[in-house]
């Protein structure tokens, strides 16, 4: 391993380094809470289906006509990550990453228009 590797995984295990991984690992979780319980909120009727539990700081779920909503938030200001881009997903799969609350609720007004209009 290389003098500045060693460096790097020294100062990644100091105690300032793993409080501030803490925080941001309780960060997201609040935020990842605040996502889910949105998206929840949509229920079975729009056929939208959330990958539970979710713990990573980003949500999977698989929606009818994914890839027109995916462009419809694309022209609202909202990047999705397409699903069949990972091995045994297909298009009918989003992968949402975790923000703020503020962002989040932008999100979830603009998912909402997405899927409402049909997708495109």
């Amino acid at each position: 391993v290389s003098t500045p590797a060693l460096a790097a995984a020294e100062a990644c295990m100091s105690s300032q380094a793993l409080a501030e991984a803490a925080h941001a690992a309780h960060r997201i979780a609040t935020d990842r809470a605040h996502l889910v319980a949105g998206l929840r909120e949509f229920g079975c009727s729009d056929g939208l289906r959330m990958v539970e539990p979710a713990e990573g700081p980003f949500v999977l779920i698989r929606l009818p006509r994914a890839s027109g909503v995916r462009r419809s938030l694309r022209r609202l200001g909202f990047a999705v990550r397409r699903g069949d881009t990972f091995p045994g997903l297909g298009e009918e799969w989003l992968r949402i990453a975790v923000r703020d609350r503020a962002t989040v609720n932008r999100f979830l007004q603009a998912l909402d228009r997405a899927v409402t209009a049909g997708g495109d």
